[in-house]
């Protein structure tokens, strides 16, 4: 069982990485910048009253940018707003 769990982390991995590019490409469609997410994560306090609300931030270690991105209850991007 334990030699399944580092398979298992290498998947979580992959997939994580395909979020934050899909998010990425999302903000950039949106015609915001952001080349590379360097954090993603649900805004608890925000999501309580309503719909999901992600905080993305977008970091290359040049420019820094962080966006609010409220989802719909299929999980799609209903709304990119920079993050104030």
């Amino acid at each position: 069982m334990l030699a399944a769990m580092p398979g298992f982390a290498a998947a979580e991995t992959v997939q994580t990485r395909t979020l934050e590019r899909q998010a990425a490409r999302a903000i950039r469609s949106a015609g915001f910048w952001c080349d590379k997410v360097s954090e993603a994560k649900i805004d608890q306090v925000l999501s309580a009253s309503g719909p999901t609300v992600v905080r993305v931030t977008c970091d290359d270690r040049t420019r820094y940018e962080q966006y609010k991105l409220t989802m719909t209850p299929k999980n799609t991007i209903a709304k990119i707003e920079v993050w104030k």
